[in-house]
Parts: C-alpha cells; sequence; structure tokens
C-alpha cells in the first residue's frame, strides 16, 4: 500500500501569537513529549502539514519568522534547524511605520507529499530534512527555561524546549519598533 493509500491519522492544530514583540523571542509551537497540553497522544515524531501566519510591523521594524524542529538540547543549549523562514519588511516604501504580512504554507505540496515536512530525529539530526539554516548550539532552546507556547506562558512548566519539538523564532533584522504576530499550524504525531 503506497503511503498515501494509507489511511490518514489524526491532525492537530495549535495558534499561538503576541502583540508589540520588541526583542527576538523564541517560542515552542508543539512540545512533541507534552500531551497533557497539547491534544496529541504520540510522542515519537512530527510531520508538519502547513502553518499560515499574519504578522503587522511597527515603527519600520523589519522581522523574519524563522520555523524548524529542535534536532538536540540539554540544560545549557539546543539546535534549532530551520526548513521555513518569513521576511517581514515593506519594500514599496520603507518608511511606513506598519506593514502587514499573511503567509500561507502546504507543506503536502497540494497532496503530492502527503506526509508534510517529516521532522522525525535520530542521533541528534534530521533525518528526512537537509538544511544549511539552523541556531546551533544556542542558549535560546536549553531545556531548562519555559518559552512562550500555545500551551502556557513563558517561563512556566510548559514551553521547555525538547528534541522533536517544532518551535519559530521571532528575529528582528533590523530597524526599530515592534511586530504583532499570529501562527497557526496544523501537523500529525506519530
Amino acid at each position: 500500500m503506497a503511503a498515501s493509500d494509507a489511511p490518514r491519522r489524526e491532525t492537530y492544530t495549535v495558534n499561538l501569537g503576541a502583540e508589540a514583540t520588541a526583542v527576538d523571542t523564541a517560542v515552542v509551537l508543539v512540545d512533541l513529549s507534552d500531551t497533557t497540553n497539547f491534544a496529541h497522544n504520540d510522542t515519537n515524531w512530527i510531520n508538519v502539514l502547513g502553518a499560515w501566519g499574519s504578522v503587522e510591523t511597527k515603527a519600520d521594524g523589519q522581522y523574519d519568522i524563522w520555523i524548524g524542529v529542535i534536532s538536540e538540547v540539554d540544560a545549557t543549549n539546543g539546535t534549532a534547524e530551520w526548513f521555513d523562514v518569513w521576511h517581514c519588511e515593506c519594500v514599496d516604501n520603507p518608511t511606513d511605520s506598519t506593514s502587514h504580512f499573511d503567509f500561507q504554507r502546504d507543506y503536502t505540496c497540494g497532496g503530492a507529499n502527503p506526509d508534510g515536512i517529516c521532522c522525525k530525529i535520530s542521533s541528534g539530526s534530521m533525518i528526512h530534512i537537509t538544511t544549511g539554516q539552523n541556531q546551533a548550539g544556542n542558549v535560546n532552546w536549553q531545556t531548562d527555561t519555559g518559552l512562550l507556547s500555545p500551551a502556557g506562558a513563558a517561563a512556566g512548566a510548559t514551553g521547555k524546549p525538547g528534541a522533536g519539538d517544532i518551535v519559530a523564532w521571532i528575529e528582528e533584522a533590523a530597524g526599530t519598533g515592534t511586530c504583532d504576530w499570529n501562527i497557526t499550524l496544523v501537523y500529525e504525531a506519530h
């Protein structure tokens, strides 16, 4: 039986957003091992099927929003491997104070790749993705710090990054100011 003929697993959706983000911000979008605060039950790996985002930059800030998976992590630092980035910059008139951006990503390629992006980790590496963009050995992803998450606020018991978690990095690439952002992610857990 071909993979596309196999019965589909349950899909899950998370949504997270924040207003007036003024500094670089690390977030956990899906905590793979947290079956209490997230709807999924399986904890082996995640397939990301799609993502939607909305960003409003203010006061001439330019932002990048990186989406990826944690490949290795401990109490000191971790590595996020990026599989997508949304660039938010007003190109028509860079002196405008406010710009709006909307993003849609179908990682299933309209059904041609029904498993989307497979974020399976083995021995500290992604086995289905090769990427040259990452935050390697960075304190943003250490396991002893709670980050902003759909399941709870930063610095709490939730949102502590682990291998296989889907994360985002909201980065002010240039300028000053703030951004309001919202990310919705649809995924399967295996």
